[in-house]
């Protein structure tokens, strides 16, 4: 039963890992009476191109937290999520193109070990940004999402507006399908964002209905320490699939 207990919440994950697409969206003409974003929340999200910095993301589905070099190539990440009883941590670290995962579950689950630490094979990942993966090192997605925002409005170091998820491959740990039932709502959900004095992104509150997203930012340009993990396996076959790789 504890295993039964592990897919299912495994499943919930594999909905929700892919945490950016693997390329921003392409601009798109807005929509009759529709502003686009101002240029300077667009150009605010240069701060997680350019240097390290945290993050910590929660919702409804679970929090993903963790840490991010994009120039120095590591990156330091757990998506942690529950389904009724059972609950899942998914611990992945990058260094130099390389990543390894492992799994942690509230109760022992036989045949796998929390401690576990296992190597992925990049050629084996057909799902752009499953956990936190991507080639534009963007684990939360929050570049996307920025791309995404319309009829925004400014006030000091706040900005208010909406975003079209429809436009977002993921974001955090939100299952970004579910988002999508909502039809034609999904395409102006509210969102706030606020930047620091150096107008760098310090946090983002996506209010989808039902489940507020709270994204914060913080510890820009401090370093990011990764170790890579020793006497790693292979990733198991079957787990490719569940995670959604």
């Amino acid at each position: 039963m504890r295993r039964v207990a592990l897919l299912v919440v495994v499943g919930v994950v594999a909905g929700l890992s892919g945490c950016t697409a693997e390329k921003s969206p392409e601009p798109q003409t807005p929509r009759s009476g529709v502003v686009a974003s101002p240029t300077g929340l667009a150009a605010d999200v240069q701060a997680f191109v350019g240097g390290s910095y945290r993050f910590k993301v929660v919702a409804n589905e679970g929090t993903y937290v963790g840490g991010i070099d994009p120039v120095g190539d590591v990156l330091d990440a757990s998506v942690s999520v529950k389904s009724g009883e059972q609950s899942i941590k998914i611990d992945t670290v990058q260094v130099h193109g390389v990543a390894y995962t492992r799994l942690g579950t509230a109760q022992p689950v036989p045949g796998l070990s929390g401690d576990a630490w296992y190597r992925v094979d990049p050629s084996r990942v057909s799902r752009a940004g499953a956990l936190g993966l991507s080639a534009i090192k963007d684990p939360t997605g929050v570049r996307a999402l920025i791309a995404a925002t319309h009829d925004v409005r400014q006030d000091g170091r706040t900005f208010r507006g909406t975003v079209d998820m429809t436009r977002v491959a993921a974001w955090g740990p939100v299952n970004v399908g579910q988002v999508l039932q909502l039809g034609d709502a999904a395409r102006a959900i509210p969102f706030e964002a606020a930047v620091d004095e150096r107008e760098r992104i310090t946090s983002v509150k996506v209010s989808i209905p039902g489940n507020t997203v709270q994204a914060t930012y913080s510890d820009f340009g401090a370093a990011v320490s990764v170790q890579e993990p020793a006497n790693a396996a292979p990733l198991p076959d079957y787990l490719y699939g569940m995670l959604g790789l």
